[in-house]
């Protein structure tokens, strides 16, 4: 019994041997207490009866052991069971059972007794018998057991054993079949789990069954999806450090070469060299910057500053940059910010971080004479930081995607280069803050990126 199928065929033939055999038994006790026990007290009674009334046509049987003998012996082949005759005090005159002793007076003129155990089952009746003169002349007394009605109530066991064994047979088959039909959803979610347990790639399981089991499969299918997620996640990783790191350590280490091969003795070219480092060492810095915040977030070790901070007075300062940027691609830039924003406690430095990451997503993906907008307004107890462009815009299917870290769209129309962190981080970071972050874009109509910090 140490399989989960063992068991189960065990708990469903359990009540079936248990409580099939013992309504059996109780069928049986009532039919033969109720039924059949009756019966024959119904019977002996009857004959015992009709043998005082000849006893009564004859008193002289009282008076001779041996005509008493002679009459028991005459009627015993017409009544079932034992026959005795019984003076008033209790003396046996006559009797067909060889062990009857003495036996008590009945109390009553007639009485009649059933006996029911384990081993003795019994109907006895007494009937006093009078004399001509209406004296008590004694009793006559007729016994019998069931082993009389044996052959007919054999009949009737014979068939509850019949239909108890076949209840038994028919359980054990039916639990057999369910226990295999129940535990076969769990033996292959347990294998697949197993499968996770060892990096074995396994296929999704099928989600049937109790509702119990579906649940359990598809947590288990769901499991194993996220797991391939995280493994396509990881080889997404390194490919794109492998290409992101790759270019600007390529320029550098160019660059590195031409000064060793001499340029640093021309002024103007070694200043240039200089510069382009500079320029690529600042391109990986935010790079940087995303692995180290979303390495913070998986080890947990993300702390915020929160400081008071005036909205109104914070935040036109942060978008200059980024107009600048804007401008520079050749970009229409629109803000309106509201002069009445509240103070909030946040860390400035991360809101930052989160604000710049979406507007360099909607600079770099905006085309030429596109526009990007920034509003902040108050809004049902929350400040509102709307970030809208453009561009080419985000399909339906990828808008929940997008969030994802590593992800960038199959169409390669709005992430085509980057870690895919940017908005991961930008999410996570509002999120800290107790806000929201969320998107409504539609294709060739551009992308509205609202932050909501209550």
């Amino acid at each position: 019994m140490h399989t989960l199928r063992s068991r189960f065929i065990l708990t469903h033939i359990l009540p079936t041997l248990l409580v099939v055999p013992l309504a059996s038994l109780i069928i049986l006790y009532l039919v033969e207490t109720q039924v059949v026990l009756k019966q024959l007290a119904t019977d002996v009674q009857s004959q015992a009866l009709l043998l005082a009334e000849l006893l009564e046509e004859d008193s002289t049987v009282w008076q001779n052991s041996e005509r008493a003998r002679f009459f028991v012996a005459r009627v015993s082949t017409a009544v079932t069971g034992d026959i005795t005759l019984q003076t008033p005090d209790g003396n046996i005159l006559a009797s067909t059972n060889p062990s009857a002793g003495s036996g008590q007076v009945p109390q009553s003129p007639s009485s009649t007794r059933t006996t029911y155990t384990l081993f003795a089952q019994s109907a006895e009746a007494a009937v006093p018998v009078y004399d001509v003169q209406n004296q008590l002349a004694g009793y006559v007394r007729v016994s019998s057991t069931l082993d009389a009605a044996a052959q007919v109530f054999a009949e009737l066991r014979r068939l509850v054993l019949l239909v108890v064994l076949s209840e038994l047979v028919i359980g054990v088959v039916i639990g057999v079949y369910l226990a295999a039909r129940l535990a076969r959803p769990i033996v292959a979610a347990s294998t697949a789990v197993t499968d996770i347990a060892h990096h074995n790639r396994t296929d999704p399981i099928p989600e049937t069954g109790a509702m119990e089991i579906k649940t359990l499969s598809h947590a288990v299918n769901v499991l194993a999806a996220r797991l391939r997620e995280l493994e396509e996640n990881r080889r997404q990783l390194l490919a794109n450090l492998v290409h992101e790191l790759g270019r600007p350590l390529g320029a550098m280490l160019a660059a590195v070469t031409a000064l060793r091969s001499g340029a640093d003795e021309d002024p103007a070219l070694r200043t240039e060299l200089l510069k382009g480092v500079e320029e690529h060492i600042h391109i990986m810095r935010p790079l940087l910057d995303d692995l180290a915040q979303l390495g913070g977030q998986v080890l947990g070790t993300r702390e915020l500053n929160h400081q008071p901070v005036a909205m109104s007075d914070w935040l036109p300062p942060l978008l200059l940059p980024w107009r600048a940027a804007a401008q520079e691609k050749g970009l229409r830039w629109q803000t309106d910010i509201s002069p009445h924003l509240p103070t909030l406690e946040i860390d400035a430095d991360r809101m930052a971080q989160a604000i710049g990451n979406l507007l360099s997503n909607a600079i770099k993906y905006t085309p030429k004479e596109g526009e990007v907008r920034v509003t902040a307004v108050t809004a049902e107890n929350a400040v509102q930081i709307t970030i809208a462009d453009t561009g080419p815009g985000i399909r339906a299917d990828e808008q929940t995607r997008i969030f994802e870290p590593f992800y960038r769209s199959r169409a390669q129309t709005r992430f085509p280069q980057g870690m895919g962190l940017g908005l991961t981080i930008a999410r996570d970071l509002v999120e800290a803050h107790g806000g929201h972050l969320t998107l409504e874009s539609e294709v060739g109509k551009g992308s509205q990126f609202v932050i909501r910090i209550p």
